[in-house]
């Protein structure tokens, strides 16, 4: 019996190869679309899964307030926490401190200099805590006296090639190092990823942490729970906690694996994911599987009318309707199958880019995942009972008295069931192009805004990070900046300790400032580094009061600070603010001396807040001095780029030239988002075409079916205009219903996405009136076409076929 159902099946699938195309083309880019999406939101919820703690690991963060007013949030806590933590409360059973090598670390094996950019260090509990697999060494031995580091297999193999690493040795701006292990590279779904770990007791011992100070707070503090363990309760202890050692700040634990998704603190290891937009594409995955589904649904009802009399026939002769459910369901598993096939075969042909686009690595190994499989499986299941079940039981259901009367395919009943799935459709489509609309012109309005600084053509160089002697460093930098500004291109050049769109790690944070003598300003964050004279004008810094720094001793213990810090610190106006002092020591002093205040600039990219600012002069010699800023106006960058880098060498032979572009920085805080827009860009395109095909399959059924009421009507005068008319009018009205459905579920959604930017769009009625006229467009153009074409036909040829 199944070998007969297949043949009748395949022999129906082969008898209409428009239909069968449609049908297939359709479930199959729905399916790939849904497999393509749901293996990007498999690998964001994946994140911390491969740490055998990981329902016990938990990250304390600070909260700061200024009496009651809430201030900002920090990663970072203080050193002193864990191991307090860990012998008063009971129900913690482990910590460790991770913190951040500051800055890109430089290293000197041999004769050859490595820069890694991720560096930490830790206690020897991180190998007892987060599980991490040794290839050399002990994870118990590996890091547990001072000056001890661990690789990762990659920079192992890149610092001392296929010869063992571990009890070799490299040296950190002068301080020496033994490897002590090598590990597998960090897997990539975890928020902490890193090149090398050291020892936390190694910045014990070079005095760069107090251990007992409560002071500074520049590392993260994890803590593993006991699996008793009541989150509420210790946050409450937490809270006591905080009162009792700093006051200002409350102390909360999260658990570590909703980091990735959850937090977007200030000082994060990394640009996190965001659930909202995660489950928003989660959404779309699901309404483009459906919009493929619906299609095979409206395409199989709309005709019915054709299989009628071969169903009327089979249950004259004594056919079952159980025996006709077989026998539809068989040809709709066949047309899954093929579907499937087919499915599988694009998203293996656009995995590469779409893994490109979103920034994640998933690659061909997702294929050889049980995961992938079964959730293929669970689709195709899905897919045959969504797209079969109903066509199957309404034609099982045709009594043998519609062999003479066709009444099932023009039912109020049929019809109007197709309506409303056509109009899901166009929903759909609707609500990720209107997305897609509100994503670019957020992106647009922020990358359009005014920064406050001029990030064009700046070329940023690392500095080097070790030198002899201050007196060496700053005739280096001296020779390498005039030799910088000699060049006919280059407008200006700056050395300083941070720059705009750098990360905040390398900015210093100071919660305890006020004017000297007073407590104004104190409780708030201040951000600041240090820059020499030669910063203001290099940035196009609007100076709203004061002077520049005048470079050399005169400027020695001075400051220029934004607007925003000289309101926090209680200034009545920039220019009352200037000869202020602030409760900075610096250059001997017990305060600093504001000899100017620029306009506010973003430090960061305008998702976040503005942040008030504090620039302190340093001399050429001064080693907190990381970064060259230099202005270029060249129209040829790469041979600029060349001479520059010809300098560098000559003068720093051995150390590579590190550099990029100011504007990169910060368009790369903006990544994410960018990935956002392009995959939801990308998706409404599949929904419309998949949505386009079923109009498509609709229309060209429809015109054969009415083609002897075209043909009347042509004989008594309907011009072609009225033929068009005709057959696309009922579409008009089902997408002005989506668009009214569309449009408050659409702006709910992206309102919520909106709330995670500082400086936001307000969404504009026209946004969804444009995507409805599109849609709209599209729509009537793909009838059209076929409407057209059916209106031009010989009303003869029409009315013979009858």
């Amino acid at each position: 019996m199944l070998v007969n159902y297949l043949k009748i099946a395949w022999r129906n699938i082969k008898k209409d190869k428009l239909y069968t195309l449609i049908n297939i083309a359709g479930l199959a880019l729905s399916v790939a679309a849904f497999l393509l999406i749901i293996s990007y939101v498999r690998f964001e919820y994946s994140y911390e899964n491969f740490h055998q703690k990981k329902d016990h690991l938990y990250r304390i963060t600070l909260d700061l307030y200024k009496g009651a007013e809430y201030v900002t949030s920090d990663c970072e806590t203080h050193p002193p926490l864990g191991p307090l933590l860990k012998r008063d409360m009971p129900e913690v059973a482990d910590y460790v401190r991770v913190q951040q090598m500051d800055g890109a670390v430089q290293l000197r094996a041999g004769d050859r200099m490595y820069r890694i950019n991720r560096a930490y260090a830790v206690d020897p509990s991180m190998f007892s805590l987060f599980s991490y697999q040794f290839i050399e060494g002990r994870s118990s031995e590996a890091l547990n006296a001072p000056m001890q580091a661990v690789l990762t297999e990659t920079l192992a193999k890149r610092m001392f090639g296929n010869t063992p690493a571990r009890g070799k040795t490299f040296t950190d701006g002068g301080n020496l190092y033994t490897v002590t292990g090598v590990m597998r590279d960090v897997p990539p779904n975890t928020h902490l990823k890193f090149d090398m770990l050291v020892s936390f007791s190694s910045l014990v011992k070079l005095k760069e942490v107090d251990e007992n100070s409560w002071n500074g707070n520049n590392n993260y503090t994890y803590v593993e729970l006991l699996p008793h363990a009541d989150l509420a309760a210790f946050n409450r202890k937490l809270e006591k906690l905080s009162r009792e050692k700093v006051r200002k700040e409350k102390m909360v634990a999260a658990p570590m694996k909703d980091i990735h998704l959850l937090s977007h603190k200030p000082f994060e290891p990394e640009m996190n994911g965001d659930l909202k937009t995660v489950q928003f594409l989660t959404i779309v995955a699901i309404m483009v599987l459906l919009v493929g589904a619906v299609n095979y649904i409206n395409l199989t009802t709309a005709r019915s009318a054709e299989r009628m009399k071969e169903t009327g026939i089979r249950k004259a002769l004594g056919s079952s309707r159980i025996s006709l459910i077989r026998q539809f369901m068989t040809e709709n598993v066949l047309m899954n199958l093929l579907a499937l096939a087919l499915a599988l075969l694009i998203a293996a042909l656009l995995l590469p880019r779409f893994a490109a686009i979103t920034g994640r690595p998933i690659g061909n190994e997702l294929f050889s995942t049980p995961s992938f499989w079964l959730t293929a499986a669970a689709i195709f299941l899905f897919s045959c009972l969504a797209s079969g079940f109903y066509p199957a039981f309404v034609l099982s259901a045709v009594s043998p008295a519609s062999v003479t009367r066709r009444m099932s395919t023009s039912s109020p009943k049929g019809v109007l069931f197709r309506k409303v799935l056509v109009t899901g459709q166009f929903t759909a489509a609707l609500i990720v192009l209107s997305a897609s609309l509100i994503v670019f012109r957020q992106l647009s309005h922020m990358r359009n805004q005014d920064l406050g600084v001029n990030a064009e053509e700046v070329l940023v160089v690392r500095n080097l990070a070790e030198a002899p002697s201050d007196s060496f460093r700053h005739r280096q930098r001296e020779v390498f900046l005039n030799s910088v500004r000699a060049l006919p291109y280059v407008q200006h050049a700056s050395a300083s300790g941070s720059l705009p769109g750098v990360s905040l790690y390398e900015l210093n944070t100071m919660s305890g400032l006020s004017q000297y003598g007073s407590d104004k300003g104190n409780g708030y964050n201040f951000y600041d580094y240090k820059v020499d004279s030669a910063f203001l004008p290099l940035m196009n810094l609007k100076l709203l009061a004061g002077r520049n720094f005048l470079g050399g001793e005169a400027s020695g213990g001075e400051i220029i600070i934004s607007r925003e810090a000289a309101r926090l610190f209680g200034f009545s106006s920039p220019a009352a603010a200037v000869g202020g002092r602030i409760n900075l020591q610096y250059y001997n002093r017990p305060y600093s001396i504001i000899a100017g205040v620029v306009e506010d600039y973003h430090q960061q990219s305008l998702k976040g807040a503005i942040l008030p600012m504090i620039n302190r002069y340093a001399p050429l010699g001064d080693q907190a001095l990381n970064f060259y800023a230099i202005r270029l106006h060249t129209p040829d960058i790469r041979q600029s780029v060349a001479q520059i880098e010809r300098i560098w060498t000559q003068l720093h032979p051995g150390y590579p030239f590190e550099y990029h572009f100011m504007n990169q920085l910060f368009d790369e805080q903006y990544k994410a988002d960018d990935q956002f827009g392009k995959i939801v860009t990308i998706f409404s395109g599949f929904t419309l075409f998949i949505t386009c095909l079923g109009i498509l399959g609709l229309t060209a059924y429809n015109i054969t079916r009415r083609s002897k009421e075209i043909g009347i009507r042509k004989v008594l005068g309907a011009s072609v205009g009225n033929i068009v008319g005709l057959l696309s009018r009922g579409f008009i009205g089902l997408v002005a219903i989506s668009l009214l459905i569309a449009t408050p579920l659409t702006w709910y959604v992206m309102d919520r996405w909106l709330q995670d930017f500082t400086y936001r769009i307000s969404i504009q009625w026209w946004i969804f009136g444009t995507a409805g006229l599109f849609i709209m467009i599209i729509a009537m153009l793909t009838v059209g076409v076929q409407s057209i074409k059916a209106a031009l036909v010989n009303p003869v040829t029409s009315l013979r076929s009858e």
